[in-house]
């Protein structure tokens, strides 16, 4: 991939990984790089049915009920993103994310 690291040790992605105090640490003891924990399609699938799900949990209740949901973003995706850039921030060896999908209409 053309980079350069210090030394071969690398973090492998885990749950380790979502920890920014742990991942300080981790490269203070000398981690050269860090794979940050991978976002599955299935994940993605799987938040945005049960937003889906929960928006029209009430829909056949009360004609009312259709206009009084919140206007919720769905934040699957983007929560994991946010969290990959704190990660990228509090560090400075390289961060290597991971995507884990086969479909393309993810």
């Amino acid at each position: 991939m053309g980079i350069q690291i210090e030394n071969p040790i690398i973090i492998g992605a885990s749950n380790l990984v979502t920890n920014l105090d742990k991942l300080k640490k981790a490269e203070e003891l000398g981690a050269a790089a860090v794979v940050y924990k991978s976002l599955f399609e299935e994940q993605i699938q799987l938040e945005r049915f049960q937003l889906d799900e929960k928006l029209t949990e009430f829909n056949d209740i009360h004609a009312e009920m259709l206009t009084i949901h919140p206007n919720i973003t769905h934040a699957g995706p983007d929560e994991h993103l946010l969290n990959l850039r704190k990660a990228k921030e509090c560090i400075s060896i390289p961060l290597i994310a991971s995507l884990n999908a086969l479909n393309n209409d993810t």
